[in-house]
């Protein structure tokens, strides 16, 4: 996961020299927090893959994104996001630690419908993307380690406000993500996951 943001990190960074002659690409880097969201039957799985369940808790945002938008879109930028979550520790069963992170990478496309200026006011903002959800189960004091693994799509909707600033611009937004991921159970076979997030975004966008 470090690869992969160090690279979009780079792609990023560079987007917008690369292409500034031709049309505007604008990058962004966002940090937050949200509060993750268990649906479906992911407890029944969780409970059976690492022997213990736990409660969703919170974690750490960090993004970075792209967009194209020139000025005959009135507003609307398309381009690339990734986002990734670093979950909090909580307390499961048996007094165990869990850890549950996740990420996705995928499409991006923003929209400021009332001043149909990019990066100014008002905006809305869709994705779909595919990333890792990573759960682990630890005791540091029996060094017991369990870990669970599944991949698969991501849906995100965001509404925020941006303010201009000396050439940049910064953002405040709310977003709500919904997952559905793909993994192993031991002695189980193939299941499905499925959680959300809800969380806050501060963004600073160039």
């Amino acid at each position: 996961m470090r690869y992969i943001f160090a690279i979009f990190v780079a792609a990023t960074i560079a987007a917008p020299t690369a292409y500034a002659q031709r049309t505007p690409v604008f990058g962004e880097l966002g940090i937050g927090f949200g509060q993750t969201l268990f649906s479906g039957d992911i407890r029944t799985r969780l409970r059976q893959s690492l022997g213990g369940s736990f409660s969703p808790g919170t974690g750490g945002n960090l993004s970075m994104a792209f967009h194209s938008a020139p000025e005959r879109w009135r507003g609307l930028g398309i381009g690339a996001r990734i986002k990734g979550t670093f979950g909090s520790s909580t307390k499961g069963d048996f007094g165990d630690d869990y850890i549950f992170n996740y990420y996705n990478l995928g499409l991006s496309a923003k929209y400021f419908p009332f001043s149909r200026r990019f990066n100014r006011g008002l905006y809305s903002r869709g994705g779909i993307g595919f990333g890792q959800m990573t759960t682990k189960r630890m005791n540091e004091s029996t060094q017991s380690y369990l870990h669970q693994y599944a991949i698969g799509s991501t849906l995100s909707f965001s509404t925020g406000y941006t303010l201009p600033l000396r050439g940049k611009a910064i953002s405040v937004e709310v977003e709500y993500e919904r997952s559905s991921r793909n993994g192993t159970i031991n002695q189980v076979g193939n299941a499905s996951f499925r959680s959300g997030q809800l969380g806050a975004n501060l963004v600073v966008s160039f």
